[in-house]
């Protein structure tokens, strides 16, 4: 009962996040969706799966220390509000690891801005040296921001998203989970707006009595 509490309450801390900005409503969920598809075509299973689903669902928890004039700001960001926002995955990962049935996830929301070329943050972390679960979310995460309608840009339509993708392999993103996402997306049934999902979602069950 006490750690379905302490989850109840971080699920509560990250809806706040989702709240504070209406551009980004469901994004944690699209995420883990998205994640924990590729993850099980990539063969995860077990505790692995957990943590990615988890990862996914709280990998934006560390924007609570974000100002709101800095997440919702509809113009570039300067170098200093960058560099204060580039501070949320270790933050998260802070978060998070205050709680014992999620301490698997606190290397993949760490390093989830990682790219595959070295030049992402916080470590310049590059190539096999990326948790293979930072490097899912952090795919999942870029292709739900680049198909949703932001303050500073407006949603690419598929076509557009699946070229970035594409575009990105091996530079910014992890070529095996490219492929992976793209072995997904070419079946038969995934639809324009979320193409790839999963019927399994790990969500935090919040008690009702």
């Amino acid at each position: 009962m006490l750690e379905q509490d302490a989850l109840e309450a971080v699920a509560t801390l990250n809806a706040t996040v989702d709240a504070r900005d209406p551009y980004t409503a469901g994004h944690s969920q699209r995420v883990q969706e998205i994640a924990l598809s590729v993850a099980r075509e990539l063969g995860i299973e077990g505790r692995e799966l957990d943590a990615i689903g988890h990862a996914g669902l709280f990998h934006d928890i560390g924007k609570l220390g974000v100002p709101d004039a800095i997440l919702t700001k509809p113009a570039k960001l300067t170098e200093q509000e960058y560099e204060l926002m580039k501070q949320h995955p270790a933050d998260g990962a802070k978060i998070v690891a205050k709680f014992g049935r999620l301490r698997d996830a606190v290397p993949l929301i760490h390093h989830h801005h990682e790219r595959w070329d070295g030049q992402g943050y916080p470590h310049g972390l590059a190539a096999d040296s990326i948790p293979l679960g930072a490097a899912i979310v952090g795919l999942a995460d870029a292709w739900d921001a680049m198909t949703t309608d932001r303050p500073y840009h407006r949603a690419l339509d598929p076509g557009e998203a699946e070229a970035e993708l594409r575009r990105h392999r091996g530079t910014q993103f992890a070529p095996v989970v490219v492929d992976a996402f793209f072995r997904v997306f070419e079946r038969p049934g995934a639809t324009d707006r979320d193409p790839v999902r999963t019927t399994q979602p790990l969500r935090v069950v919040t008690r009702t009595a």
